[in-house]
């Protein structure tokens, strides 16, 4: 299905029109529904039920006509005939009735001679006409594009997205009652920033026309949620909805959704526990194993966790020291192994690429440890080599799925850190962090001892196996005449 028929629009536009010579509304306010169609499956036969949903199959046998409705909970065989209905209602459904249009149903529940448990109709209305044809039934919706962009059909045809969407649902729950269960207090922060900042990327730009003054979309929440631990709650978590102005790929969108708790009195140590512990138990209660594939990986939350160490694992990979190697050392071998990089980058940044290449190599589950506290301006440093940061990362089938840190509270070495990564910007690294004074100044009234930590919806996307654009229910999409819109 690439275009919707026009034959068949009109076809359906006259269907449309009989009804209304008939006075019936075609879009009624209300239907009266007692079951799902899953509640009235269960039913004994002989049950009187009262259901409603979308009409997917019509097979007309005479005086008989056989269906199946639809909803979120399932479908179910309905069975319409001339001598329940009457004549007249009988054959206005068969002639007037389409595939996709919405009904309301009341009936007995019985099982065919083929032991098929289905509803005999004493009664139907007709809720919501459908104009256009869905989906043919054994091709379904297969084109990709017309799958992203026109999800609904999607939903609509394709079981296996249907269930991706349920269960992402499952999963945001999931992790919502494991947060809730520990304690946790979930709070909102601002997505529009006069000042972005938490993660190292690109932001959006909008503007305030009441105020005239530039705003950005929120590249992440940490900043806001770090102020409310100083501020005195002292265990928050946001399912906050993010936007980052970079490529679309596999497992990146530039509008995701990030989840991020901050605890206090606790450091990474403490976080590492909690964050092994939460996913596998989401595993468990969303997939029902923690076993999974991805990326030509195997790997199990339920086995121990491995520690891999940054300056080790690129090492092992590459044959690189990055405390010793320059920057001309740096762009040779990323040159050498063929993985691009930004002109402009720092040194650091081109460390970051280059580790980003060996990771791939890493079935997890495990934490990566000892990060250059040049890429992770906001945690704090480790006591025995101030060259590193307490921080972790979860890598599971050779990514990056989960971060995490003891939050740097120290005032006067977080305004450094910024006076840093502006240096970085000015020299070109486009996704270096701005001097946030405002939040150093939060820091200066004090801040505890905190361990912080983030993931994105990436980790459901490796959970089910499938790219990130199959997990976002609409992925953001180039308009359909392919102009760029306007600046």
């Amino acid at each position: 299905m690439n275009e919707p028929n026009i034959n068949e629009e009109a076809v359906r536009l006259q269907h449309l029109e009989n009804i209304k010579q008939a006075g019936q509304n075609p879009y009624p306010a209300l239907c009266e529904r007692i079951q799902t169609l899953a509640e009235a499956k269960a039913k004994k036969t002989g049950v009187a039920v009262q259901v409603a949903g979308r009409l997917v199959a019509k097979r007309e046998m005479g005086k008989l006509c056989f269906g199946h409705l639809k909803d979120f909970s399932g479908r179910l065989q309905v069975a319409f005939s001339e001598k329940e209905l009457g004549k007249e209602d009988y054959k206005f459904f068969a002639k007037n009735i389409d595939l996709g249009d919405f009904l309301g149903v009341s009936g007995e529940m019985f099982i065919t001679h083929k032991g098929e448990i289905s509803i005999l109709v004493k009664k139907y209305q007709l809720i919501s006409k459908a104009l256009l044809p869905l989906p043919e039934k054994f091709h379904g919706l297969a084109d990709v594009e017309i799958r992203y962009r026109k999800r609904y059909l999607d939903l609509l045809a394709n079981e296996e997205s249907m269930a991706i969407a349920k269960t992402r649902s499952l999963l945001v729950k999931e992790i919502r009652n494991y947060f809730d269960g520990h304690g946790f207090f979930e709070v909102e922060t601002p997505v529009l920033q006069t000042l972005y900042g938490g993660a190292n990327a690109q932001p959006f730009i909008t503007k305030h026309n009441a105020l005239g003054m530039q705003l950005y979309l929120r590249i992440a929440p940490e900043l806001y949620l770090k102020r409310l631990v100083v501020g005195g709650f002292e265990k928050v978590y946001e399912v906050a909805k993010c936007f980052r102005n970079e490529g679309i790929d596999n497992n990146h969108n530039p509008e995701f959704t990030q989840i991020e708790f901050y605890w206090a009195y606790a450091n990474h140590e403490d976080g590492m526990k909690l964050v092994q512990e939460m996913y596998k138990k989401i595993a468990k209660e969303v997939f029902g194993t923690t076993k999974f594939e991805n990326n030509g990986h195997k790997f199990d939350l339920a086995d121990e966790w491995k520690i891999y160490d940054f300056e080790k694992i690129i090492k092992k990979y590459t044959g690189m020291d990055i405390y010793e190697a320059s920057v001309e050392d740096l762009i040779n071998k990323l040159i050498k192994l063929k993985v691009e990089y930004e002109d402009t980058a720092s040194k650091w940044r081109l460390v970051d690429v280059l580790w980003k290449y060996c990771r791939k190599n890493l079935a997890g589950p495990g934490f990566l440890v000892g990060q250059p506290v040049e890429v992770s301006p906001l945690a704090k440093r480790m006591i025995d080599d101030k060259r590193k940061v307490e921080q972790f990362q979860v890598i599971i089938a050779g990514s990056e799925v989960g971060n995490g840190y003891s939050e740097l509270n120290d005032p006067i070495d977080q305004e450094k850190r910024f006076e840093h990564q502006m240096e970085m910007k000015n020299a070109g690294d486009s996704e270096a962090q701005d001097h946030d004074k405002d939040f150093v100044e939060a820091l200066k009234y004090g801040m505890p001892p905190t361990c912080g930590f983030g993931v994105s919806e990436r980790l459901f996307g490796f959970l089910v196996g499938k790219p990130l654009r199959e997990c976002v229910i609409f992925p953001l999409m180039r308009p359909k005449d392919g102009k760029k819109g306007k600046k």
